[in-house]
C-alpha cells in the first residue's frame, strides 16, 4: 500500500527531531488505496463510543475489528505486517516491534465540529499483551481540509513546572502520516475545538507499536491511563478534571 515514490527517511532525521523523536511524511501511501480507506471511514457509523469528558469532547472511535470496513482492515493488516514493521524499525532505530491485534486505544478515530483532544502523554503499558508502548503511527484521511478549521496536531515539551512549549504543528491533510516515539515526555494533542462545518469530521487511523521489555533498566513507572495537561502545561488534577467535566456537560 506504500506509494511507489516513498523512500525511507534517514534514522538521524527521526531521532534528531524536536521536541521528541518523530517524523511527518507526506504522500507515503498509495493515493487511490488510501482514498478508498478514507471513503469507507467517512461512511462508517458503527462507533464503539464517543469521548465526552475533560480530556476529549466529540472524538468517536472504533477498535473492534469485527465492525471495521474491509478497506480499513486491509490497511491495518499491512501496517502491522512484518514487512512494514521492519520499515518502522529502520526509521526509528527501535528493535523487536510488536503490533497490537486488539487495537487498544487505536483503530479509527473521528472528531466532529467543536471536538478536541487535550495535550497528553499516552499509556505506556498494554496489559493484555503485557508489553511496553514505544511508537504511535497516525494517518490522516481528510480530503480538502481547510487549515482555517484548525484541527492541527500539536507536539510539545514540558520540564518540571515550566509551561508546555508547543514546537511542532501538523495539519491533518489527506495522506499525511505522523510517526513518533511515545514516552513520559511526548506531549501531543489537538487541544483547540475544531472549527470545521457540521457534518465534516477530522478522520484518522491510529496504530501503536510495542516492545517486550522496558527501554532501559531505569524505565518509568507503568502507566495504564492517559495523563492530560492544559495548554499552559498544568497537569489536570482529579478536582480540575471533575470541574472540567461539569463545565462541558
Amino acid at each position: 500500500m506504500l506509494s511507489q515514490d516513498f523512500t525511507l527517511p534517514k534514522q538521524l532525521e527521526y531521532l534528531s527531531a524536536k521536541p521528541f523523536p518523530h517524523i511527518c511524511l507526506k504522500n507515503m501511501w498509495n493515493q487511490e488505496q488510501l482514498s478508498n480507506v478514507a471513503s469507507s471511514v467517512e461512511d462508517f457509523d458503527d462507533w464503539d463510543g464517543e469521548k465526552k469528558f475533560y480530556g476529549s469532547i466529540g472524538k468517536r472511535w472504533c477498535s473492534d475489528r469485527s465492525k471495521l470496513p474491509e478497506a480499513v482492515l486491509s490497511f491495518i493488516d499491512y501496517a502491522n505486517s512484518p514487512k512494514f514493521l521492519k520499515k518502522l524499525e529502520s526509521i526509528t532505530g527501535e528493535k523487536g516491534l510488536i503490533p497490537d491485534p486488539f487495537l487498544e486505544g487505536g483503530g479509527v478515530h473521528s472528531t466532529s465540529s467543536g471536538g478536541f483532544l487535550k495535550m497528553h502523554v499516552d499509556f505506556n503499558w498494554q496489559a493484555t499483551l503485557k508489553v511496553y508502548r514505544r511508537l504511535n503511527l497516525l494517518v490522516y484521511l481528510n480530503s480538502d481540509w481547510s487549515e482555517d478549521w484548525g484541527g492541527e496536531l500539536k507536539l510539545g515539551v514540558k520540564s518540571h513546572d515550566s509551561p508546555l512549549e508547543i514546537s511542532k504543528v501538523i495539519f491533518p491533510h489527506m495522506n499525511t502520516t505522523v510517526l513518533f516515539t511515545t514516552d513520559e515526555n511526548s506531549f501531543h494533542g489537538q487541544p483547540d475545538p475544531l472549527g470545521c462545518p457540521k457534518g465534516i469530521n477530522r478522520n484518522s487511523i491510529a496504530l501503536y507499536y510495542y516492545i517486550a521489555q522496558p527501554r532501559s533498566l531505569n524505565s518509568v513507572d507503568v502507566r495504564v491511563g492517559t495523563d492530560y495537561v492544559t495548554t499552559e502545561g498544568q497537569k489536570i488534577s482529579h478536582f480540575r478534571k471533575f470541574f472540567f467535566w461539569l463545565r462541558n456537560l
